[in-house]
């Protein structure tokens, strides 16, 4: 039996995919959700995920849905642990946990055939999936000699790195520069170099706590603009 994981940034969210997707797929299907942190805000927590994952003991494999590119750190953490086969699905999350949920209640269906149905959601809207993404060139393109150019290595040190919030954070920081400013995650190179003004950018990067991300800027105001950057990571992005 393949078991299905839900993550949001909201629990609201998360248990209310939960219930619709169990109102569709019956009670043959094992459905998990998690959302939210601790204290109620929004974002995730790797214990909230792996908590709901308890629910799901004794499965063949899990599919995972998610609603932001941030909560997927949080539900690989989560499921490395649980050391369940598993599959983090980029589908929609309401349609394809729907989907997903009431594949996985058919006989014989396996982790595959579980994730490729989910894959499908964009369908049950008249939408065709979009085309897979160009090779990625992970190098950013110079300045002119003559452009002033300012550059720095910070450690992110809050608890849950470059989530949502402070992603965000970063980004509305960011923005008050007109300066080009690029950012790149050191220590997980196979993620591309981001536009720091754009929140799907900065999350893309996958930056968990104690990783360095390499920041730099262009332009006339390049220095004022790493430095504010650097003095909000100081901070840690004003977190207790």
């Amino acid at each position: 039996m393949i078991g299905i994981l839900i993550v949001s940034h909201s629990a609201e969210v998360a248990h209310g995919v939960k219930m619709l997707a169990e109102q569709m797929a019956g009670s043959q299907t094992r459905i998990a959700a998690a959302g939210g942190t601790h204290d109620g805000a929004l974002g995730t927590s790797v214990d909230l995920i792996a908590g709901a994952m308890e629910s799901l003991r004794g499965v063949d494999g899990v599919l995972a849905l998610v609603d932001l590119g941030s909560a997927v750190m949080s539900t690989e953490m989560a499921l490395e642990a649980a050391g369940v086969p598993y599959l983090i699905s980029g589908a929609p999350l309401v349609e394809g946990a729907v989907l997903a949920a009431v594949e996985a209640g058919r006989p014989g269906m396996d982790l595959a055939g579980v994730a490729a149905a989910a894959a499908r959601a964009l369908e049950a809207k008249g939408i065709d999936p979009p085309p897979p993404p160009a090779p990625t060139d992970n190098t950013v393109s110079s300045a002119p000699s003559d452009t002033p150019v300012a550059e720095a290595t910070l450690t992110i040190t809050n608890k849950v790195g470059l989530h949502m919030r402070p992603a965000s954070a970063f980004v509305q920081t960011a923005a008050r520069f007109p300066c080009a400013i690029y950012v790149r995650n050191l220590d997980r190179l196979d993620r591309p170099a981001g536009n720091a003004r754009s929140i799907l950018d900065v999350m893309k990067l996958g930056v968990l706590p104690g990783q360095r991300v390499h920041v730099r800027a262009e332009g006339e105001d390049a220095r004022a603009a790493v430095a504010a950057l650097a003095a909000l990571v100081a901070d840690n992005f004003g977190e207790e």
